[in-house]
């Protein structure tokens, strides 16, 4: 059983939108998830209409047999572990990204149907990493883009420090980030997905901008999906306000963290004969 930390939110400055968010909603104890099903949508539900449910992980409720995915698709049963960071967290991604986490269990779905649950496709390996690691980065100024794309860490981060929140913005939506946020580290690194949006996306409440997220996010997301392409790496600590040693700009010359993009070099074919 892993302790509760009621103060989590103000371990790192990722959590700034969780902590708004959830506002009066604080527990001096692990919430059961009867509490945390309070918190999710009314009408959330999975690919079958279903009600969507978090269900305390038993032994019992595993007997069946059924694979995670595949429970809640037929059975709308999320399974969650008991004092469990990265469970809870979970639970949060479904309140923030619901449209979006219903795509993803139904796009895993359709692959074990296609491939069997041993084999995974690339498209299932895509989603994961986006589900654990994910970090959507919305933005309407395509320059900040190719700087963090092609690993000039600096020029996009402290050149462009003013442009975050402005022009660009990073959001959440991989669970296990949340869970390495509550012990940040140097090396610290999330899977980027860029979302182009029009410049008034910046000017929106903070929920609105994540139902904005989740449904351009659910409607593009078999698509972006295909492989693993559209994830970039990001450190998360060089995110402006995300980590509080980033204001002083020699903090990115760590090239250990912040790393130059590798050199892609071209095959060379013998022409022995």
């Amino acid at each position: 059983m892993q302790q509760w930390q009621p103060d989590f939110c103000n371990f790192s400055n990722i959590f700034s939108h969780i902590k708004q968010i959830l506002n009066d909603s604080r527990w001096n104890e692990w919430p059961s998830c009867q509490q945390l099903n309070q918190l999710l949508p009314a009408d959330i539900v999975n690919q079958q209409g279903q009600p969507l449910v978090l269900v305390e992980q038993t032994e019992q409720l595993l007997s069946d047999g059924l694979y995670y995915e595949q429970r809640i698709f037929e059975q709308g049963v999320v399974p969650t572990r008991s004092a469990n960071w990265h469970d809870f967290f979970n639970a949060l991604i479904y309140l923030l990204f619901p449209k979006t986490k219903k795509e993803i269990n139904r796009l895993h779905c359709q692959h074990i149907d296609l491939y069997g649950q041993q084999k995974r496709s690339k498209c299932r390996d895509a989603l994961t990493l986006l589900d654990e690691c994910g970090v959507l980065i919305p933005y309407c100024d395509q320059q900040i883009v190719d700087k963090l794309q092609s690993h000039q860490w600096k020029r996009a981060f402290v050149e462009q420090r003013t442009s975050w929140g402005q022009s660009i913005d990073a959001i959440v939506i991989g669970h296990a980030n949340y869970e390495k946020a509550l012990t940040p580290y140097i090396g610290f690194t999330g899977k980027a997905l860029y979302l182009k949006v029009a410049p008034d996306f910046f000017n929106l409440p903070t929920l609105e901008k994540y139902s904005h997220l989740d449904t351009i996010l659910s409607a593009s997301l078999e698509h972006l999906m295909q492989d693993n392409s559209q994830l970039f790496p990001l450190p998360m600590l060089g995110v402006p306000g995300w980590w509080d040693d980033n204001k002083d700009p020699t903090f990115y010359d760590n090239s250990n963290y912040f790393r130059a993009k590798r050199s892609i070099k071209p095959s060379t074919k013998s022409n022995n004969k």
